[in-house]
């Protein structure tokens, strides 16, 4: 069975990673913080937990044929004391795990988590080749990040390749991001306070992500040095998404719009341009957002 290196794997996006793709592969999961009680119940997936800021993977490991990042600093906030952090972070980890596995020979893909962010206030859909216009520092640093790794597939043939995620939601979600949120406060019947809730965003639910994910894995050979934009190909206003769970909650909250602000330079259509994904995988996906809401809902 092949080996898959999850790094940063114990947050939302990497334990539903780890889950869906033990079925296929051997998961070893690095993390800083490993939540013990939810991998109690996946004991095939193997944790270990390690900071890769101040150490490296060991080499007593069985060698990686694919190694998966998602170890990032990850904030909304547009603090630009914020900025070292993040770059120092980001970019550390991508280095380290570049001189640990740069003549790995069983490595077929190393897989950087990118952001749809990346690409700023550029009108959707948003293609892969455009040039990118971040519009925060957790933005620029990712940006940096893709063309650091890019730069060393270019250089030193390094089998990287960047994704970028359109709006991840399902299972194990933080309750604060948006769908959980309004999910969470539309069931108990409590206000909500939101922006005008116009922006559009690209929703994707984490079991077809994790899917195309495996897809992409298997046609490694044609994702070497490209940057694959992994989403719906859809958008969807927030004002729609709320509306929906509403309904299908059957919900009498109040729904406050406006009561927040949109934040600076927000960007208002966000949608992937997903030619490149379906041309690598095969995959032509035909996702209803609405009807992933309705399987979150009721799970």
């Amino acid at each position: 069975m092949e080996n898959i290196y999850i790094i940063g794997g114990s947050g939302f996006v990497g334990k539903n990673l780890a889950v869906y793709l033990s079925n296929f592969y051997s998961i070893t999961v690095f993390d800083r913080y490993i939540d013990s009680d939810f991998f109690l119940n996946f004991p095939n997936i193997d944790c270990q937990q390690i900071d890769l800021i101040v150490d490296n993977i060991p080499g007593n490991f069985s060698s990686p044929d694919y190694i998966v990042n998602l170890a990032s600093v990850v904030t909304a906030e547009r603090d630009l004391s914020l900025f070292d952090d993040m770059v120092r972070t980001n970019i550390q980890i991508i280095t380290k795990l570049f001189y640990r596995f740069q003549h790995c020979q069983s490595l077929k893909l190393f897989v950087q988590f990118g952001s749809s962010e990346e690409y700023g206030s550029i009108n959707s859909p948003l293609i892969e080749y455009i040039r990118e216009e971040p519009n925060s520092p957790y933005a620029l640093v990712k940006q940096l990040a893709t063309n650091l790794v890019l730069m060393l597939h270019r250089n030193d043939n390094f089998p990287a390749t960047v994704v970028r995620p359109g709006n991840l939601f399902g299972r194990f979600q933080p309750r604060d991001k948006f769908i959980p949120y309004v999910i969470e406060k539309l069931k108990a019947g409590e206000r909500l306070d939101v922006t005008p809730c116009e922006q559009k965003r690209d929703f994707i639910y984490i079991d077809d992500f994790s899917m195309l994910i495996r897809e992409i894995l298997i046609n490694s050979s044609n994702a070497k040095g490209e940057i694959i934009n992994v989403a719906s190909g859809e958008s969807i206003s927030l004002k729609d998404i709320i509306n929906h769970c509403k309904k299908e909650i059957g919900s009498f909250s109040v729904v406050n719009y406006g009561a927040k602000p949109y934040r600076s330079n927000e960007i208002m259509d966000l949608k992937c341009d997903i030619t490149k994904l379906n041309e690598i995988t095969g995959s032509f996906l035909d996702i209803d957002t609405k009807e992933r809401l309705i399987q979150l809902i009721n799970e």
